[in-house]
């Protein structure tokens, strides 16, 4: 097993994807000291990662402002146990990327993550090209390269086009100019590292009847929580799912206790939206 921490002290941050992936300039943006990448196939692996200390902290793709909320993100939140401790906003720039020499004319196939092929459904359809998702970017790249075809695009960010050497066919490509997806952070409970403000969540599950989710949202919102999302995330059984509110005043610990009261939960934890972590330990 990895330790957490290194013996120089630098913090281990657990992301979903590879090299290029949106999650590791997340990552960059909210801890921007010097820190040890560790790479997972999915967000159910990060937070394992984080639960069996692997990793001090894992960044996790939570939901897009076109899309909406990434799936399998919720289950992951029932690998382990974790606390939410920060979140991240990132502007979304996707490149369509080729082999060196390929016209937009000869592309017939473009892939991408299931989550970037719906942000740019409308652009694609009006060229025409087929779709293929695909949940490793970083596999097709090199599968691209390895085959010189020229026939294939893959909406990707600029840097894995430029890890692997292929061209930009166009940039900033996005159904909305305002394409933005949100990133929370999270660590494991016994964290050195408090965190607190007036964003909280609250993980809840599995419930059985239906009402659950509009009392909670009745109870939040008697106790003066404001932007309350009942589900803010939901597992594919429909049973399991992520409330989301804001209290500048009270702790969500007593909010969710008091609201969630007969209901299985645990509080995520409490954070500062707009508090970055340059200096977690």
């Amino acid at each position: 097993m990895g330790e957490s921490t290194s013996a120089t002290g630098v913090l281990s941050v657990a992301f979903p994807g590879a090299h290029g992936a949106y999650s590791q300039r997340a990552a960059k943006g909210f801890f921007r000291s010097r820190y040890l990448e560790v790479f997972c196939r999915d967000a159910a692996e990060a937070v394992r990662a984080v639960s069996t200390e692997r990793a001090r902290y894992a960044v996790l793709p939570v939901e897009n402002t076109v899309a909406g909320p990434f799936v399998d993100v919720a289950e992951a939140f029932f690998e382990g146990s974790v606390r939410i401790v920060g979140e991240t906003v990132l502007m979304i720039r996707h490149c369509l990327l080729a082999n060196p020499g390929t016209t937009l004319d000869e592309l017939s196939v473009v892939t991408a993550h299931p989550s970037t092929l719906a942000q740019c459904r409308d652009w694609l359809g009006r060229w025409g090209w087929a779709t293929r998702p695909t949940d490793d970017v970083t596999a097709e790249a090199r599968s691209l390269v390895r085959n010189g075809e020229d026939a294939l695009g893959i909406l990707a960010s600029w840097e894995l086009g430029a890890i692997h050497g292929l061209d930009v066919l166009a940039e900033g490509v996005a159904d909305e100019p305002d394409n933005r997806t949100r990133f929370l952070m999270i660590a494991a409970p016994d964290g050195t590292q408090p965190a607190t403000g007036p964003r909280h969540a609250v993980r809840i599950g599995p419930v059985h009847t239906p009402r659950t989710r509009k009392n909670l949202r009745i109870q939040l919102e008697s106790l003066g929580a404001s932007r309350v999302r009942v589900p803010f995330l939901g597992a594919s059984d429909g049973k399991r799912f992520l409330v989301e509110f804001d209290h500048p005043t009270r702790p969500g610990d007593e909010i969710a206790a008091e609201a969630c009261s007969g209901v299985s939960h645990e509080h995520l934890g409490s954070w500062d939206p707009r508090q970055a972590g340059a200096d977690w330990r």
